[in-house]
């Protein structure tokens, strides 16, 4: 793949409603702050809400051409979603599946991405189509992290999430517990929770990412240390495929 000038992928996935929106920009401008060479795909093509979310106007349909120029609100932080293509945040996208397989595809390997270190993925909510894409286009270089709240029903969803990721041999490496509601659990390792912080939200309001502003908020300090641990697991050599050889014995004549 021509295009894919990134050294590894991170899907980050979910029910909706869990903020991992929120979680994948504040996880790419924490690593972007730590002089690391970040982007995000926002690869919900129905609701794409990164570039309201980072305040980035609209590039228009014309930017939707072969090269695709990611917009880069800061040094080091680039950013492509189909909300930066539409004259309007409003406008509806209600294009069928080989469209969006079409567009994905184009948005990963046709975008002028330059020499990333990590691609932050902002999964559409659930499973669909757009995540069996994706699977396939990062089946080498993606992991996936799940994000939940701790509710039965968010946590039921990171459970369907889990083993599709292990049906399509993408690693999981472990999940966030966002906004805490409950003591539900997943059996995969916790990274960290992250504490409600109503500043988070009125930051989506005025399109700031909040530790542009609130460095030394609890929030950004939960989110330090799951930067941390996510990084460290991110770097860790991808596991060797399992070589079986077998031995014919031929017995009698």
């Amino acid at each position: 793949m021509n295009g894919m000038g990134f050294k590894r992928a991170l899907l980050i996935a979910g029910k909706g409603g869990t903020g991992k929106t929120t979680l994948a920009i504040s996880l790419a401008v924490h690593w972007v702050k730590k002089g690391l060479r970040v982007g995000i795909l926002d690869a919900n093509l129905s609701s794409p809400d990164v570039p309201v979310l980072l305040g980035l106007a609209s590039q228009g349909i014309e930017g939707l051409v072969e090269g695709i120029e990611p917009s880069s609100p800061v040094e080091g932080l680039k950013v492509v979603s189909m909300g930066l293509f539409l004259h309007r945040p409003s406008t509806p996208v209600s294009w069928r599946g080989p469209v969006r397989h079409g567009v994905l595809k184009q948005f990963v390997e046709k975008t002028h991405w330059g020499d990333l270190e990590l691609l932050v993925v902002d999964l559409p909510p659930g499973i669909g189509e757009e995540l069996l894409t994706l699977m396939h286009l990062f089946r080498e270089k993606g992991r996936a992290l799940l994000v939940a709240t701790g509710c039965r029903l968010s946590l039921l969803e990171a459970e369907r999430l889990r083993g599709l990721f292990q049906q399509g041999k993408i690693p999981v490496l472990g999940w966030v517990k966002n906004m805490p509601q409950g003591e539900g659990k997943i059996d995969l390792p916790l990274l960290g929770t992250l504490p409600f912080d109503r500043r988070v939200q009125e930051g989506a309001q005025r399109g700031e990412a909040l530790l542009w502003h609130h460095p030394g908020s609890p929030y950004a300090h939960a989110l330090e240390e799951i930067a941390k641990r996510c990084l460290e697991a991110l770097r860790q050599p991808s596991p060797s495929p399992i070589t079986v050889t077998a031995r014919l014995v031929w017995r009698g004549g």
